[in-house]
């Protein structure tokens, strides 16, 4: 029969699977919904302007901003295309 301890322990692996299992799902949410939000921005200045005014005041950290240096370029390209195409 396990003992009091091992029963806790048990438990806490479980709720820590679980707990992983979670922050998974939540990962995954992000990474698509992020994926979403991107597509439009793409294809609509206005939301490639509001996303680039979201990274600028929420964004702060160099090595983020460094990973979205590609995304950021995107954006204001599509900014610009829309603009001379009259949208």
């Amino acid at each position: 029969m396990p003992t009091i301890e091992q029963k806790i322990a048990r438990k806490q692996d479980e709720l820590n699977r679980l707990k992983t299992k979670q922050r998974k799902l939540e990962t995954g949410q992000k990474v698509i919904i992020g994926g979403m939000i991107l597509s439009l921005a793409k294809d609509d200045p206005q939301i490639a302007e509001q996303l680039l005014k979201w990274i600028d005041s929420n964004i702060t950290r160099k090595t983020d901003l460094d990973r979205l240096e590609d995304v950021i370029t995107e954006l204001r390209n599509s900014i610009e295309k829309g603009f001379s195409r009259g949208l």
